[in-house]
């Protein structure tokens, strides 16, 4: 020691006791400390505890212990992992070519940690070894953290992908910023883009969208899902949801709303017309008449607002079944269905309510319009004509209800309109509604 640098100390006096000191301080990074014996199948405790030494004892047999201790320490998904890392008979192979052992686990007590086998010794064959287990807890759940943001990071692009490959135009939201990135945009986001100098707030673009290319009637629903609390509380991170609006032009549109983190959110919109068209067709539209069904009524048209309803039906309608048979009463339905039809605008809706019986629902539309359309169209009844029934000759009356509400409140309103019209027949009666 007498060349080593001043730095260098002697060996202390009480030796034994300066390295006893030092093994127990290294403890103190371990849950236990065994060192094994594997000739003579013993184990010397260097630390140790309690839950620790009732398994030891409960085993006949070395291993036996320590696969009680193992088994009942560590979690039931990690009990066969370790299980096979504590088969002190394959040891001597594993510790061939090296000198330490382990393996991670997640306890049921101390969470994540390792089993850790250390040779002792260049005995051939090997025969004793220091056994560990070591709390890694907070190391392993860091690790863990970051595997979950790296899988929530994926779900995230594969989510933000899906949109991009499928959606006209995607719109990336910072909730604390209110900044928006144009991922992709449209003709239509373009245009609402150009009524702003500025770049805009997420909630100034969303009331120009929805001011500019939304039907009236859905607006309430679109801002709903667009609204940064509703999303906070109803769509957790990593969840979508989707909705079907209509744009100015009566077209159905999708929205779809991926939450991609706390206050992250991407909106991708996508034009659904075709689709959703061909689906309500089958579902919702009169295989006869060709308009839409009372399912459509009950289903879709009957909460909606609108400025007018209207009942009409063929007056006689029973007569021209008695006297000419039901293929003439559909081609009168038919007829009769084309001309209302033709009569009404892409935002207004005609229903088959039932038999002859049909309701029309306007929207903005004044009371004077209202009325000239109406005897527009009971006058182009008069004037229909039946390819192969030419004695027959149809007439219609409309009862109808005027002013703010919803269909299903104006109902009983244009229905005592049409019993008035009924008692004169092939005329109008418009009544105003009460709310």
């Amino acid at each position: 020691m007498d060349n080593c640098p001043k730095f260098i100390a002697d060996y202390p006096e009480n030796t034994a006791e300066f390295f006893t000191a030092i093994t127990y301080a290294a403890t103190e990074l371990y849950i236990s400390m065994h060192v094994l014996d594997l000739e003579n199948q013993t184990a010397f405790p260097i630390k140790t505890n309690q839950f620790i030494d009732k398994f030891m004892k409960c085993g006949t047999t070395l291993q036996e212990s320590l696969t009680n201790i193992m088994v009942n320490l560590a979690c039931p998904e990690s009990v066969e992992t370790i299980k096979n890392f504590t088969t002190l008979s394959t040891l001597p192979e594993r510790l061939k070519n090296t000198n330490v052992a382990s393996e991670i686990f997640h306890g049921k007590i101390h969470g994540w940690s390792k089993a850790i086998f250390v040779r002792i010794g260049e005995e051939k064959p090997l025969r004793r070894v220091l056994y560990l287990v070591e709390n890694v807890n907070a190391q392993m759940t860091k690790l863990e953290q970051e595997k979950v943001l790296l899988e929530q990071n994926r779900k995230q692009q594969n989510m933000i992908n899906a949109l991009m490959n499928g959606f006209s135009s995607v719109i990336g939201v910072d909730f604390v910023t209110e900044k928006v990135e144009i991922l992709r945009t449209s003709n239509r986001i373009e245009s609402a883009l150009s009524l702003i100098k500025e770049q805009p707030t997420f909630k100034a673009l969303v009331e120009i969208l929805i001011n500019t290319s939304v039907l009236e009637e859905d607006r309430d629903s679109l801002r709903e899902v667009t609204d940064e609390s509703y999303i906070k509380e109803y769509l957790p991170v990593g969840n979508s949801l989707s909705k079907i609006f209509h744009n100015e032009l009566g077209q159905y549109v999708e929205i779809k709303v991926v939450r991609t983190g706390e206050e992250a959110t991407v909106f991708g919109f996508a034009d659904k017309h075709n689709e959703i068209t061909e689906i309500n067709d089958k579902i919702y539209r009169d295989s006869l008449t060709q308009v839409m069904n009372r399912k459509y009524f009950d289903d879709k048209l009957s909460s909606r607002n609108s400025q007018a309803v209207v009942m009409a039906d063929i007056d006689f309608f029973k007569d021209v079944n008695d006297n000419f048979g039901h293929q003439c009463g559909d081609a009168a339905l038919t007829a009769v269905a084309s001309i209302l039809s033709s009569s009404v605008r892409n935002l207004d809706r005609i229903v088959r309510y039932g038999g002859d019986e049909f309701l029309i629902s306007f929207k903005g539309i004044s009371h004077e319009v209202l009325k000239i359309r109406l005897e527009q169209m009971r006058a182009k009844a008069e004037k229909i004509k039946l390819k192969d029934y030419p004695n027959v000759k149809l007439t219609m009356s409309f009862g109808g209800t005027f002013g703010d509400g919803t269909v299903s409140d104006k109902l009983s309103y244009a229905d005592k309109a049409l019993y008035v019209s009924k008692k004169k027949l092939n005329c109008v009666t418009l009544v105003p509604f009460e709310e």
